[in-house]
């Protein structure tokens, strides 16, 4: 059984500099990923609120799997420029993109799509093995 995939993404996983204090922010194009996208509409005291619920599945079969780290094992790294992982707070674009970012604030200029990771869970057992991320 295969999953449908129709998109690929750019994941900013967050890691903190001890030295200079600051979060440091690195980048991993991922192909062949599943992203639906879902558009929320509620009325508030503000009036119609609205907001973008992303769902993205990445099957445990992607071409860079096997460098994905769990969150722990991703934050002992020193240098983690060969890997990725998934945690809360992580932002994601849809689509390629080659910028590097200081701050998650440096995406509010891009012309993509992104979000910010919400919450996400390991599903790599069963009939369709995958990593499943929900952002706003």
């Amino acid at each position: 059984m295969m999953m449908l995939t129709n998109a690929t993404i750019t994941v900013y996983n967050r890691g903190y500099d001890p030295l200079t204090r600051f979060d440091t922010w690195h980048r991993t194009v991922i192909e062949n990923v599943h992203v639906y996208v879902d558009h929320k509409a509620s009325v508030g005291d503000s009036g119609l609120n609205s907001a973008e619920v992303y769902k993205i599945r990445i099957p445990a079969d992607v071409e860079n799997a096997d460098q994905y780290l769990p969150p722990e094992e991703y934050a002992k790294l020193k240098d983690p420029e060969e890997y990725w992982t998934i945690q809360i707070e992580d932002q994601i674009v849809l689509g390629e993109y080659d910028q590097e970012i200081e701050r998650p604030a440096d995406l509010k200029d891009v012309r993509l799509r992104h979000c910010k990771v919400l919450s996400w869970s390991d599903n790599r057992f069963g009939g369709l093995p995958h990593w499943r991320i929900e952002g706003e």
